[in-house]
């Protein structure tokens, strides 16, 4: 199947495993990829993370951890060029240099836009990760 012919639920289910493995092999320019450039990310406690501030921790993170992250998708709902997509998601953040692997789990809720490319990407992301229960 071409990726002309997957369905918009696919592609966003791509985009996710993309994501994945980009992070896991340190790939930030592919990560930057998957996000628009005015994507904003909440998470708890924090004030929004704009693109530049997520690529300068990602960049500062870089060779110091291995990321392992794990999806599971239940629901996405596409409407014209948004969709919306929330995800059960567990990370380890495991330092190289070795140490206690971080530990994070929760759910996500992203909203996606699609591109004049006719691409997904992340435009807005909540997550409340938080220890695994």
């Amino acid at each position: 199947m071409t990726t002309a012919t997957l369905s918009d639920e696919q592609k966003i289910r791509n985009l996710i495993d993309d994501w994945a493995t980009a992070s896991r092999e340190g790939d930030l320019d592919t990560v930057m990829d998957l996000m628009t450039e005015d994507v904003i990310f909440l998470t708890p406690g924090n004030p929004p993370m704009y693109r530049k501030d997520f690529a300068a921790g990602s960049a500062a993170m870089k060779g110091t951890v291995r990321i392992e992250g794990r999806s599971d998708v239940q629901e996405i709902t596409v409407n014209g060029d948004i969709a919306i997509c929330w995800n059960r998601l567990e990370v380890d953040i495991t330092p190289l240099a070795g140490g206690v692997t971080n530990k994070r789990a929760g759910n996500t809720l992203t909203v996606l836009r699609r591109g004049n490319d006719g691409q997904w990407r992340i435009w807005r992301d909540a997550n409340l990760l938080g220890p695994p229960k």
